[in-house]
């Protein structure tokens, strides 16, 4: 059996400084405050779903790419939402992503789906078609 040379050394306990309960208090404030993204199981179905709901659209002719004024209007919307949250640099493209934290999607790509709807709805679908598209399901 081996030996271990350190022996950590038995300490008097202490109360906390003044200055380490106000560290403690704002870490736990920070922590209370921070918005987390939901799991990536979650992700991956909304993505799954709206890759569906665009395959579908696409079979029935309809629109699946939004217009760049729709996207843009979508991304302005997201912009100032409290529930986006950014990441590091995207290297292809320079700039943040966005990600939803109620979705976790990257809200500056699906922003461009035309069957893509805000998941707090902020933001409507708008799949070309003349119908009313009740639930995320259009019937043409």
């Amino acid at each position: 059996m081996k030996k271990f040379k350190f022996k950590p050394k038995v300490t008097k306990d202490r109360e906390a400084t003044e200055e380490e309960l106000k560290c403690i208090e704002e870490t736990e404030e920070m922590l209370a405050k921070e918005q987390k993204l939901p799991p990536t199981s979650q992700m991956a179905r909304d993505i799954a779903k709206t890759h569906w709901k665009s395959l579908k659209s696409w079979l029935r002719g309809s629109q699946t790419i939004t217009t760049t004024e729709e996207a843009e209007r979508r991304w302005e919307i997201c912009k100032g939402c409290p529930f986006l949250l950014y990441d590091e640099t995207n290297p292809d493209t320079n700039k943040k992503d966005g990600r939803c934290s109620h979705c976790a999607c990257f809200m500056n790509v699906k922003v461009h789906y035309a069957v893509a709807e805000c998941p707090i709805d902020k933001w409507k679908k708008h799949c070309g078609c003349d119908c009313d598209c009740e639930h995320g399901e259009c019937d043409e």
